[in-house]
This record gives structure tokens, sequence and C-alpha cells, in this order.
């Protein structure tokens, strides 16, 4: 059985507005509800009345942001019978993973010398209701938690095994070991190169999953699958999305390189959306409109252009007949990005 006692929960946060606020508070008050201790984690500054609701407050200025070496291979993709897309979103996924590793370590630097013997972390959007708290309980006892080096929910993504980050426990002592050497962008980075790349997801894989300890667990299965709550996870990258309110519209466009055929052509993506809104996309070579085009958010789009000798790719975004979003690359930083690109299984068809 789990003795909660000996078990702090460690509650990753990065408020930025008054609803990040009220997540964190919905994530702390229910872990506090199930008799654990607390210990916020921030590197931006927190109300007093949340510090007051936590056992431990810990606000650090160690706010890094990553200059990644080379392209980063952990992104999104889509693959049917006809195409396959990936992106890593610009190279850009998992650049704070250090500021968040970081109030990771002081948090279990602070709850070693409190005594306790293992931690949990949550970030600030795991707000579970009373079933999914029992079940978790459940499950800790399930695989003897208190005897565990770490327990990692897991996610399979394009064939790789990537460890739950946002929810993840084990012993404070093995994790402090583990983790100390990291310190610095350097010790991270080198850390991470083994995966090919640097989110916080990349570097747990790195240290937990490729020599699984024998005392550690890792359970292959998704929050989602296993917990019911609406409300988990409704942060990402500074947008929340609310459960049964009309969520703010969003427009996710990709410039990306081709793989396959004659490799000549520069891709632009237009991502899934949640909600059906026309718009109107005004593509540019070199600051030269090409084409204008008017089209639905929904599925996923492509559009195809000869690169030519160009140097820089645009895309403008209109959304009831303003300017909504604005991406901009070089040719040459699309071709270094060699995780993110564009297949097509039919290289007949029409390139613009």
């Amino acid at each position: 059985m789990i003795n909660k006692k000996d078990i702090c929960v460690i509650i990753g946060s990065y408020p930025q507005n008054h609803m990040d606020t009220a997540l964190v508070s919905l994530t702390l008050e229910g872990f506090k509800r199930q008799g654990y201790d607390t210990c916020l984690v921030s590197h931006t500054p927190l109300s007093y009345d949340l510090q007051k609701s936590s056992t431990y407050t810990i606000i650090s200025d160690e706010n890094f942001a990553l200059d990644f070496p080379s392209p980063s291979s952990i992104g999104v993709f889509f693959a049917n019978e006809n195409m396959y897309y990936q992106t890593n979103w610009g190279n850009r996924m998992g650049v704070h993973s250090l500021a968040i590793l970081m109030n990771i370590k002081n948090a279990l630097y602070l709850l070693k010398n409190k005594k306790y013997k293992s931690f949990i972390y949550a970030e600030c959007d795991t707000v579970l209701n009373s079933n999914d708290h029992k079940l978790l309980e459940s499950k800790l006892n399930e695989i003897d938690f208190m005897n565990k080096d770490y327990w990692f929910m897991i996610e399979n993504s394009n064939h790789l095994i990537v460890p739950v980050t946002t929810l993840f426990g084990g012993n404070i002592n093995y994790f402090d070991n583990i983790l100390s050497p990291i310190s610095d962008e350097t010790s991270y980075l080198n850390t991470c190169e083994p995966a090919n790349s640097y989110s916080l997801e990349s570097l747990f894989s790195v240290l937990f999953c490729m020599n699984v300890d024998e005392k550690g667990y890792l359970d292959y299965v998704k929050p989602r699958e296993i917990f019911s709550s609406k409300w988990l996870g409704i942060s990402n990258y500074g947008s929340i999305s609310i459960p049964e309110w009309e969520n703010e519209f969003n427009v996710e466009l990709d410039i990306v390189k081709q793989r396959g055929g004659d490799e000549n052509n520069i891709f632009f993506v237009l991502w899934f959306s949640d909600k059906q809104e026309p718009i109107t996309i005004k593509f540019y070579k070199d600051n030269v409109l090409l084409n204008v085009v008017k089209t639905t958010t929904g599925i996923l789009h492509h559009w195809a252009y000869d690169m030519g000798h160009s140097v820089v790719w645009k895309a403008e975004v209109y959304y009831e007949d303003k300017l909504f979003k604005v991406i901009e690359k070089t040719t040459e930083e699309i071709l270094w990005n060699i995780w993110s690109f564009f297949e097509n299984k039919d290289w007949n068809s029409k390139i613009n």
C-alpha cells in the first residue's frame, strides 16, 4: 500500500493569466483532498493564495530557453494511403524543457531534505475527478509504487517509446541521483543526443526507457485511455480548451520540405482543426505573391510550389477579412529541418 505521508506531489506550473492560475488551483486542490502534501514549483510569480494553499512553494528564475543544435525528431505526423506528413513545428517543441527539469530538480532537493521517500509529478492541468484519483491510487498500489524507482505511462509515437511527462513519479533519491549530472544547457543537450530530439520526453526516454531498471515500471497506457476527466490536459502551448465551451479558433500552418520524388518542392500544410471556418491564405515566394487560396479549416490541406532559387517563403492567413496569422521560413532552415517533411506517394499530382 502507498503511504501518503511519505509521498509529496510536485505540481509544475507556469501561470500567465487568470485561467492558468485557475487550473493550478484545481490540480492542487484535487491532490490535497486525497491527503497528499504538495510542492508547487514555478519560474513565474505565483499568487499569495496559491502559495498558502501548497505545503511547499518554490519559485525560481531559471527559465531557460534551449537552442537546439540539430533538428528534433519529436513532433506530430499524419499518414494515409496516399501521403505522409510529419513536423516538429519549426523545431521549437520542447524549448522550455530544461526550465521544467530545473523546477523538478529543485523540488526533489527540498523533498529529499524533508525526508519524503517518493514523489508524484503532475503538470498544472492534471485536473482529475474523484474516480480518476481512486483509479490512480489503485494503480500505484497495484505496481507497488513505494518500492519502485520510477513509474511512467508510455505513449507510442511514430514507432518511438515516449514517456508521459505530465504525470509520473518514483523514488526521490533515485531521481535525484539520475538527474544530478544535468545542470545546464550543455549537459542537457548532450544527454538527449541519443534520442535525436531535446524535449523532456526525449530526455526521460534516454534516462529511463532505453535501459529499463529492474525496479522501474513502464506502463503502456495513455492517460486519456484510463482517466475520464474532460479537464485533464486541456492546456496546450498557452491555449486552454475548456470542455463543453466554444473554444477559441486557431490555425496551425506549416512550411516543410519534400521527401521523395525530385525533392524540389516546398509544401505549405494546413493542420487539422476542430472547427470548420472559412479562411483565405496568401502564399509568397521571396515576397512575390504566388497564389491566393480560399479554403475551409477542418481536414488537412496541402499546397506545393517549386523551390527554384528561392530564399524566403511566407504565408498569410486571413480570417473574417483580418490578418490572423503569418508564418515565414527561409529555404535554408526548411531544408535543414530534416524531421519536418511532406511525402506524396503519387508524385504525378499537380504541383503549383
